[in-house]
Order: structure tokens, then C-alpha cells, then sequence
């Protein structure tokens, strides 16, 4: 009840705070993908469509039409303003596809500055929000998939949430449970160098998802891996399926969970959390019911094993 009120006063807000920019779209810097950096003072890392580049005015990322540009300040709103952009152009963040949060958020409440987005830049409630130990890097890696910088991203982050081992957390998702005072679940991104092909560096850096972190109150703690991270999401009611490995008569076996359900049941001295879910196989077809029995047990397990 506490985060449905919250939301609908956080969509309330949408209405009171419409904008009302008349600046054409042409005089403009779109922003793609921003990452957000604290240490002391506000780094802002963002990727924006430049028609400059050899591919006109096409939006293509291999033509070198995406540029990255930075800015610092007291304030995040301080460090928007410093960032430096050719032509004068103003920054315009209703279209960024990708919010990164960076570590530094660990000392400091990150909600000023997602207030910052929302309010004053008008980002969407929609816009997906990850985080990693840098936000900076993900704006430095030239992922050869996609036209534009935060497609790849996104599309791991989908795929992930799809098989139920990470959230698909927005920005509506973290003002909205921080105003209900319930914790967040942010995807988390770190660098490997295991990405030969998926990016156009030559030492094969890039992005992978590696779980997630939890926002309280504003500030990121806990880094929890895919297992407990997957655990979680079902026990926050943020999924209700996943793609579950199990062993079975000595063999290793996999299916897809759905319909996943996580109670508590009072017993005698406190309460215990019991799961029910639908099992099929990943071409649709029916377990036995020994099998039902052990996937159920798996999934239990992991549930179990996230408290």
C-alpha cells in the first residue's frame, strides 16, 4: 500500500511539473546515456548525438556520431551546467536511454540528484537506472551492437531481468520506494576484459552484469550476486519467473519457473516463507512430477538462502 501511494504521488508530480521548454529540438544536446560519478563533487559522464561525425545526420554510432562529454560541480545541476558542448547547444535529457549511478553514492544520498533529473531535467520516470563501482567506463566502451551507446546495455539488462537473475529497476521505481521507505534493487555493471567482439577495443574490455545492489534511503550498500539477486526479486514481488538450474537423477537439468509466488505462513514460534510456482521445460513441455518436486526444492532453496 505504502509504495502504490508513492507512486501515484510521484505520477501526480508528472502533471504539476509538465515542460514547458519551447527550445526547438535542433538547438539542443540529446543526451543518451549519462553516467553519474561522487567523490566529493559531482562528475557527470554523458553520451550525446553530435551530427558532426561522418554519418551526417544519421544516428549512427559507428560513424562516429555519438561523443562524450563531461562536466563537474558542487552540485549535480552545477555539473549538468559545466559540461562542455559544442555550439552552445542546451543539454536535453527527456530522451536518455540509460542512467548510471557510481559508487560514490555509498556516502552520500543519491535522491538529491535523482530529484535534479526528474525536476529539472526532465528525464523520464521510465528511464532505466543501473550502477557500478564507476559509472564513468560504461560511457568509454564502444559496443560494436546497437546504433546507439545505450542500446547494448539495455538489452542485457532486459535479458537478464527476462531470466529472472536481475532487475529492470526506473527512475519512478526508486523515488517511488524511497518515499515508501522500501529498498531498491539497482542491476549492477563491472568491467571485464572477456568481450572481444562487443566492443570496438582491442583488449576486449567491456560491460557485464554481475547482479545487483541495494539502495536504501538513498545510498547504496549491499552488492548481492545473481543467485541472491535473483532470490530477492521474487521475495520483493519484482518477478514472478526465472530460468532455474537443478540437478535431477545425477544429471544437471534446466527449466523455466513462472508464476512464482512467495508467502508467509505463521507457525508455531514466528512465520516461514513458502513458494509455489508452475515449472515447464524450455521447449514448453510438461516435468514429471519427481522433477516438479526437485525444482520446487531448488527454488525454495534460493529463496531461502536470500534472507
Amino acid at each position: 500500500m505504502r509504495k502504490a501511494l508513492a507512486i501515484l504521488s510521484v505520477i501526480a508530480a508528472l502533471f504539476l511539473t509538465a515542460c514547458a521548454d519551447s527550445t526547438q529540438l535542433g538547438e539542443r544536446a540529446i543526451i543518451q546515456a549519462a553516467a553519474v560519478d561522487y567523490d566529493g563533487s559531482y562528475r557527470v559522464s554523458a553520451l550525446l548525438f553530435s551530427s558532426g561525425g561522418s554519418g551526417g545526420n544519421t544516428i549512427d554510432a559507428s560513424q562516429d556520431n555519438v561523443i562524450k562529454v563531461t562536466g563537474e560541480g558542487e552540485t549535480l545541476a552545477e555539473a549538468i551546467d559545466n559540461i562542455s558542448l559544442i555550439d552552445g547547444k542546451r543539454i536535453y535529457m527527456c530522451e536518455t536511454k540509460l542512467l548510471i549511478l557510481g559508487g560514490g553514492f555509498e556516502e552520500i544520498s543519491a535522491m538529491e540528484a535523482l530529484n535534479t533529473l526528474y525536476y529539472d531535467m526532465r528525464c523520464s520516470l521510465n528511464m532505466p537506472v543501473c550502477c557500478a563501482e564507476k559509472a564513468e567506463f560504461l560511457t568509454d566502451l564502444q559496443f560494436t551492437e546497437g546504433v546507439t551507446s545505450a542500446e547494448k546495455p539495455l538489452s542485457m539488462i532486459e535479458n537478464a531481468y527476462r531470466m529472472g537473475v536481475s532487475p529492470k529497476t526506473t527512475l519512478l521505481d526508486l523515488l517511488a520506494e524511497n518515499q515508501g521507505g522500501e529498498p531498491s534493487l539497482i542491476p549492477q555493471f563491472t568491467l571485464s576484459e572477456n568481450g572481444r567482439g562487443m566492443t570496438s577495443s582491442d583488449d576486449g574490455k567491456t560491460a557485464v552484469l554481475c547482479g545487483s545492489r541495494q539502495m536504501q534511503n538513498g545510498l547504496l550498500s549491499e552488492n548481492y550476486n545473481e543467485a541472491k539477486t535473483a532470490g530477492l526479486m521474487l521475495v520483493y514481488g519484482k518477478s514472478d519467473k526465472m530460468t532455474l538450474n537443478y540437478v535431477f537423477q545425477n544429471s544437471e537439468k534446466t527449466c523455466e519457473a513462472y508464476g512464482i509466488k512467495v508467502r508467509s505462513e505463521p507457525i508455531a514460534r514466528g512465520s516461514s516463507l513458502v513458494v509455489t510456482a508452475k515449472f515447464r521445460t524450455r521447449n514448453g513441455g510438461e516435468l514429471t512430477e519427481a522433477e516438479r518436486k526437485t525444482a520446487l526444492k531448488e527454488l525454495s532453496r534460493i529463496v531461502g538462502d536470500s534472507l
